[in-house]
């Protein structure tokens, strides 16, 4: 598959070092929000005045292309040719199903240059297929959740770009770049995780309720103290495996022990987490699930 890193000394790349930087939005969707959310407080906390930081946005969604207005002053379009033509820097949110249709209508009114720079947010869409059709501009693939807004998210990447390290990078906390595509489409699972994981949250919550004297407030501070708990460990031993730190807490005879023997096995919680991740990766490669959203 052909793909290449891109030169740092592109006309994007001048054009995004010259206040103000102009980023272009094709499809506004949540996801996207979340993103140019997350990538003005980045900027504004790196010492830029919002008016160093431009959105240019495509027509439709118009409440959140307002509320955007609102906040960083971004600027609406009537079109997504009009998008194109006031932004060599785009980032694409659309679905992946429209992703040919909006590819054509740029072509067809020879919008796109080999300067324009586009990041992808889409699963299921190999690289190789977005160059062909937005042809001649450069591609590169993109996936973050929607805590993104919250500034502590990573943001993946294929291939590794430069330009997109720079331009997207005050948004999130990491940038994680994949040499390979199929790696790259199943680290977009990462994205899902999340959810599950506030879904599996819940069921504990509602657990500790029904335990006398236990508040739902006390039960959520509780959970929430050992997530933070586990995630201090796993960043302080970056070299240890998850799984030796759980067994060093769950040494044998203690409850933890118990409790990780029951989760563990071929029919386990843990087991199940992969079964599910396995069937999703399936659907990916099909190119028939996405896990952003419009």
């Amino acid at each position: 598959m052909a793909s290449s890193t891109y030169s740092s000394t592109s006309t994007c790349h001048r054009e995004s070092r010259q206040p103000p930087t102009r980023l272009g939005v094709l499809g506004v969707g949540e996801l996207a929000e979340s993103l140019l959310v997350a990538l003005a407080r980045g900027c504004q906390r790196e010492g830029r005045s919002r008016h160093d930081l431009e959105f240019h946005l495509s027509p439709r969604n118009d409440v959140r292309s307002h509320r955007l207005g609102w906040r960083f002053g971004a600027i609406r379009h009537v079109s997504n040719v009009a998008v194109c033509e006031s932004s060599l820097c785009m980032l694409v949110g659309v679905r992946p199903e429209q992703l040919e249709a909006l590819a054509s209508e740029l072509r067809e009114s020879h919008a796109l240059s080999k300067d324009h720079h586009l990041m992808v947010l889409a699963a299921g869409v190999p690289l190789q297929q977005l160059q062909r059709w937005f042809a001649p501009a450069r591609v590169v693939r993109v996936m973050t959740g929607l805590a993104v807004c919250e500034g502590q998210s990573a943001l993946t990447l294929y291939p590794e770009d430069p330009l997109t390290r720079d331009l997207l990078g005050p948004a999130v906390r990491q940038i994680i770049a994949f040499d390979d595509e199929a790696a790259f489409e199943a680290s977009m699972l990462a994205v899902c995780v999340n959810a599950w994981q506030m879904a599996q949250q819940q069921a504990l919550l509602d657990w500790f309720q029904t335990v006398p004297g236990m508040s739902g407030p006390q039960a959520r501070l509780l959970l929430m103290a050992q997530l933070r708990d586990a995630l201090a460990l796993m960043e302080a031993h970056p070299d240890t495996p998850p799984g030796e730190l759980a067994s060093r807490i769950g040494t044998p005879g203690t409850w933890t022990a118990r409790g990780l023997e029951q989760l563990g096995g071929k029919e386990g919680a843990h087991r199940q987490w992969q079964h599910v991740l396995e069937q999703l990766r399936a659907e990916i490669e099909q190119g028939s699930a996405s896990p952003g959203s419009e």
